[in-house]
């Protein structure tokens, strides 16, 4: 029987409890491929690989813990611009496909933690094709508070999260790696001016700016999603020659990149171990 095998990329928010973040990893073996935690936003993602069976059983897992430890009353945002945006504690649970199946597959996947949640009293909002209309993930996101600062708020569909997970966004997308670079400035407006000289919608490199720290100082990061990293223009090593060529036009330099969720190497090298 083909095995499929999907990849999540969940985002809780819990950055900075050393406790909690390993009682996450120990909820998560054998399928963690890699976290991420970051603790000024206070937010980790956890690269999740399984079949259909093994990612609903470990989503659960941690929303389990989820409900008994990390409530949203402790990391309600503000205007503390160093909080991550969010919605709920399970934020975002996007589904993949990786080995032996399609889109429709991972709609599945999402569909199934969607109703998992739903049971717990979490409720969800769908993106991708798991969405009557087919909505993005950011068209979704821009109907409720996400994108803003203060109070957290919902949508006509889902007037109010759970009293201690908020609300968690589900659904499927094709891979998307996360991959962010840090500029010595703090000129956000001046670093947006070369926004548009990385983007580059045909390579699939969708492109922000936005104030954060790094080694205790104030900086600008430049993040970036890459929905075709594999491609010689849409790659992260591409992305990053792109970009210090352009910050160093303004008299800036790129002083440290990383991504936040595994490249296509690091996830080829999981599923071989996986097979063996």
């Amino acid at each position: 029987m083909v095995t499929r095998l999907f990849v999540c990329c969940l985002n809780i928010q819990e950055g900075r409890s050393t406790r909690k973040i390993c009682d996450l990893v120990n909820l998560s073996v054998p399928h963690l491929v890699r976290i991420f935690s970051d603790s000024v936003y206070n937010r980790s993602n956890l690269t999740l690989c399984g079949d259909r069976k093994q990612l609903v059983s470990v989503v659960d897992k941690i929303s389990s813990y989820a409900l008994d430890n990390i409530h949203i009353n402790t990391v309600e945002r503000n205007e503390d611009q160093t909080m991550h945006h969010h919605i709920g504690i399970l934020d975002l649970i996007p589904i993949h496909p990786l080995l032996n199946c399609e889109l429709d597959d991972a709609a599945n996947v999402a569909l199934d933690i969607s109703k998992m949640l739903e049971d717990k009293g979490v409720p969800t909002l769908l993106f991708g094709s798991c969405h009557p209309q087919n909505k993005s993930l950011v068209e979704v996101r821009k109907r409720t508070s996400f994108y803003d600062r203060g109070q957290i708020k919902y949508t006509s569909d889902v007037t109010a999260g759970h009293d201690t997970l908020g609300i968690s966004v589900v659904g499927n997308s094709e891979y998307v790696l996360s991959y962010n670079m840090v500029i010595n400035s703090v000129d956000i407006e001046k670093i947006n001016t070369i926004v548009p000289t990385i983007r580059n919608r045909k390579s699939g490199v969708q492109v922000m700016a936005y104030r954060n720290k790094f080694d205790g100082n104030n900086v600008v990061e430049i993040a970036c999603n890459l929905t075709k990293c594999s491609s010689s223009t849409g790659c992260p090593e591409y992305v990053l020659e792109q970009t210090k060529e352009a910050v160093k036009s303004l008299g800036y330099d790129v002083i440290h990149s990383y991504s936040t969720n595994p490249t296509f190497a690091e996830l080829k090298a999981f599923v071989n171990s996986y097979k063996s």
